[in-house]
């Protein structure tokens, strides 16, 4: 009987120190889920989700045909916060670089990224020299 009384001991201790168990998390319907590609490499993307999400976004191309080929996008994603406050964020990106405009970016980084866009690309530079 004593033999078997630190196994018992151990066992319930055991058991008391089970593992956690994962907290379930909500499935969240998709309500709108569309991608447009074109043969040129332009794209539109359109996706809702039930719980508030969205993206849109809008890819067309600039200079085509030609070495300085890009392609120059304009979207914008949104969601609800912690919070409950809705955060959306609009941005633009091409050859020099990612623009983001919104209600949580900060106005500084905004208008340094404004700002960027129309400095030279030094990438294209490098290559015409």
């Amino acid at each position: 009987m004593f033999k078997f009384l630190p196994l018992l001991v151990l066992g319930v201790l055991a058991s008391s120190y089970a593992l956690p168990v994962a907290e379930e998390k909500e499935v969240v319907a998709i309500l709108k889920s569309e991608v447009n590609k074109n043969e040129d490499g332009s794209y539109q993307i359109n996706y809702e989700g039930a719980d508030g999400t969205e993206r849109k976004e809008e890819a067309s191309v600039v200079d085509a045909g030609t070495e300085n080929e890009s392609l120059e996008v304009k979207g914008s994603y949104k969601y609800i916060n912690d919070k409950g406050e809705t955060v959306e964020v609009f941005y633009t990106a091409g050859v020099n670089g990612f623009v983001p405009y919104g209600t949580i970016i900060n106005p500084e980084i905004t208008s340094v990224a404004e700002a960027a866009k129309d400095l030279p690309n030094t990438q294209q530079d490098d290559v015409k020299s």
